[in-house]
């Protein structure tokens, strides 16, 4: 078995911490070119106000990818609204790949608008354990659709 996959927590400044205490902070903050009590400072979750270092946007960034631990993007997603999907790399496929991923996307769609039926055929309500099969596929169907764009853009030979 895999090693566990570490719970996203939803405040961007508990992500941070995260990130640099699940890994040698001495070794990270070398990479990231500050000393080890700066990182330290900077990923304390104390709100004394006498605490000059924050992290910034840039040292997010630099930490991820860094680490390649996507937990702050997604913290930081959750925060606002949204939910973070991590496009592939697509730039192997053929055009006749991009075609056969265009069918996925209806399969996708299909998917999506069968778990809504399911649903409501039954009582014209949607339970919780519903609405985490619905949620589910409209993650699928929305991750297909961004697949085939940043495809498609890649071939248009614009930058991602």
């Amino acid at each position: 078995m895999g090693k566990p996959v570490p719970k996203v927590p939803k405040d961007v400044q508990e992500a941070f911490y995260r990130v640099v205490h699940d890994r040698d902070v001495a070794d990270l903050a070398a990479q990231m070119g500050m000393s080890p009590g700066v990182l330290y400072n900077k990923s304390s979750r104390n709100d004394n106000d006498n605490n000059h270092n924050k992290p910034t946007l840039a040292d997010c960034i630099i930490l991820t990818n860094l680490t390649g631990d996507k937990r702050i993007v997604q913290a930081f997603a959750h925060s606002v609204g949204g939910v973070f999907h991590e496009l592939p790399d697509l730039s192997h496929l053929s055009t006749d790949a991009l075609l056969m991923h265009i069918l996925k996307i209806e399969q996708e769609g299909g998917d999506f608008y069968k778990a809504i039926q399911r649903s409501l055929e039954k009582d014209n309500l949607i339970k919780k354990v519903e609405f985490a099969s619905i949620e589910r596929e409209a993650h699928e169907f929305v991750a297909a659709i961004l697949e085939g764009l940043a495809r498609m853009k890649e071939m248009s030979g614009g930058d991602r």
